[in-house]
């Protein structure tokens, strides 16, 4: 059949999600774009091929999902961008010279999101309440090399170089519709070396030892969830400050950030695509950094205060009234 007669829905479960598994990279955001195709992209535009569909439907139709509570801005930008994925990928691989209608699209506004984080006092006491825990291992790794919780599962006890410290992240553990599997990182970039810092290293060891020096996974046999869940268990037995996993990772970015850390250095570290991502979750402009800046442009410019500014000029009180313009 000609590429340009193919619907949506052929593009889709045809060609576009048969090649991506077929490539095994970050298999769970591809099931959660397979969620939002059969939910609201094939609905919608599945009997349609690319050239029957117009810029103007596809924004009224993302304006419309954002407004749904069950969807909400988030839910229809990745409903879009699903849309937008399978549109230009059949595009580049059958060189199709169309308009792309998923070109331009202005995305619904949201709020910003924040992640929930520990402050340093209680990241450390979480860190120390957590001795004795069949999975405290993982959250040594998490808490001090900013992973993500399947970049964390994945950390076998034998590429951690007891002497440097250096933990090769280059795989992830997800659990996705063919089962739990380990996978390449999510992005190229995610693929890193991490450096653990004497305490997390020292600690490490023990436990391996205490472990009997053993090889594979720092969780041993158990799934993504089993570990969620005995952290969870864990944090509540003890009454320590609750936390996930998944922010472990964005409370060690944020404490990174208010370091000085450059955000060059932390979007690096945590394996970021894209540089943007790291300003947004993790870099905020506090009172302290704005006066800082204040004061330095200051001083460029010709001093810290009023007298230095105008030194020389009398001063006039000022006036009353403003004058009118002209």
């Amino acid at each position: 059949m000609n590429a340009l007669e193919m619907t949506i829905e052929q593009i889709t479960y045809e060609h576009y999600f048969p090649a991506k598994r077929r490539r095994g990279r970050a298999t769970d955001t591809l099931d959660g774009y397979a969620s939002s195709a059969r939910l609201y992209v094939i609905p919608m535009w599945g009997d349609r091929p690319i050239t029957g569909i117009t810029r103007d439907e596809v924004q009224d139709w993302v304006d419309e999902l954002a407004q749904r509570p069950e969807t909400g801005p988030g839910g229809a930008w990745k409903a879009y961008k699903t849309l937008r994925q399978v549109v230009r990928w059949a595009m580049a691989k059958w060189s199709l010279f169309v308009a792309d209608p998923t070109l331009g699209i202005e995305e619904p506004r949201r709020k910003t999101y924040r992640p929930e984080t520990l402050t340093e006092r209680r990241l450390k006491r979480l860190i120390r309440g957590m001795v004795g825990c069949q999975v405290e291992a993982a959250v040594v790794v998490s808490s001090s090399l900013g992973t993500r919780p399947s970049e964390t599962y994945a950390v076998r006890w034998e590429r951690v170089n007891w002497r440097t410290g250096e933990v090769p992240v280059d795989t992830a553990l997800i659990t996705a519709s063919d089962g739990t599997l380990e996978r390449p990182t999510k992005t190229i970039k995610g693929e890193r070396s991490g450096y653990l810092p004497p305490w997390a290293l020292d600690r490490l060891h023990q436990i391996w030892v205490g472990l009997g020096r053993p090889k594979g996974r720092i969780i041993g046999e158990l799934k993504p969830s089993q570990v969620a869940y005995r952290v969870k268990t864990w944090i509540k037995r003890h009454r320590l400050p609750k936390i996930t996993m998944k922010n472990l990772r964005h409370t060690w970015g944020t404490i990174a950030a208010k370091s000085g850390v450059k955000i060059e250095t932390v979007a690096a570290m945590m394996g970021h695509s894209n540089i943007q991502v790291t300003y947004r979750y993790y870099y905020s402009l506090d009172a302290a950094t704005s006066k800082t800046a204040q004061r330095r442009v200051a001083r460029r410019i010709l001093g810290k205060t009023c007298d230095d500014m105008y030194r020389g000029i009398p001063l006039a009180p000022a006036p009353v009234e403003l004058p009118l313009a002209a």
